[in-house]
């Protein structure tokens, strides 16, 4: 395939999250995903529609700076652009980067895929975040899952149980305003709403990072 058939359809980027995945890391969005989970967090990326266009190589290469431990791969759904996410994630791990992988897809559907692209998003993935998101499941945003049914799969030596048991002493959530629009990231829970709503009062300029200690 040429970089051109395997563009990389991005609804959003974020460089230098921590509640995307372990570490400091570059968060993808991409655009697309016909699962559409009840309550999902990001409606928006859900058709399939052109957004921003990438070469997945060249995104990995502007991504994977110094002090950026990994990039997350969200949507949308990262299996529905899986030949694009394998040569981001592909590129990215060649430069040293980790890659974290989020799906609605669950784990069994994933690994008896046969399709060759999935396999190799898969197998150039550390840490996969899988199954749909259940509302009746929900989380409080600890531990880098929307709802309690999502499976943390390790897929390589890189992360392990560990690191899962370290999140509760990490952010959530992380919010910015600029006075007009409010930009945030996480998974938040319903208190998180008065959250919102202050820091847009603040005005521009403002951020916010919010951790919940359970």
């Amino acid at each position: 395939m040429t970089d051109h058939e395997t563009l990389l359809n991005v609804a959003a980027i974020r460089v230098g999250t921590r509640v995307n995945g372990p570490g400091l890391r570059a968060a993808i969005w991409v655009q697309g995903c016909t699962l559409r989970c009840p309550g999902c967090f990001n409606p928006g990326t859900h058709p399939h529609e052109p957004k921003d266009f990438w070469v997945p190589a060249r995104l990995a290469e502007r991504l994977a700076q110094p002090g950026i431990e990994g990039i997350s791969v969200l949507g949308g759904e990262p299996f529905q652009q899986a030949a694009a996410c394998a040569r981001l994630a592909m590129r990215a791990r060649e430069l040293g980067a980790s890659v974290v992988t989020y799906s609605g897809y669950t784990w069994k559907y994933l690994r008896e895929c046969g399709l060759t692209e999935v396999r190799a998003l898969l197998e150039a993935t550390d840490l996969l975040i899988a199954g749909p998101y259940v509302a009746a499941q929900a989380t409080d945003g600890n531990g880098w899952r929307g709802s309690a049914n999502q499976e943390f799969v390790f897929l390589t030596g890189r992360y392990g149980p560990v690191d899962i048991d370290a999140t509760a002493n990490l952010p959530v959530m992380e919010m910015k305003s600029d006075g007009r629009l409010l930009d945030w990231t996480g998974i938040p829970a319903e208190t998180d709403l008065e959250a919102d709503c202050s820091l847009m009062a603040l005005g521009s300029n403002s951020s916010r990072t919010i951790y919940r200690i359970s």
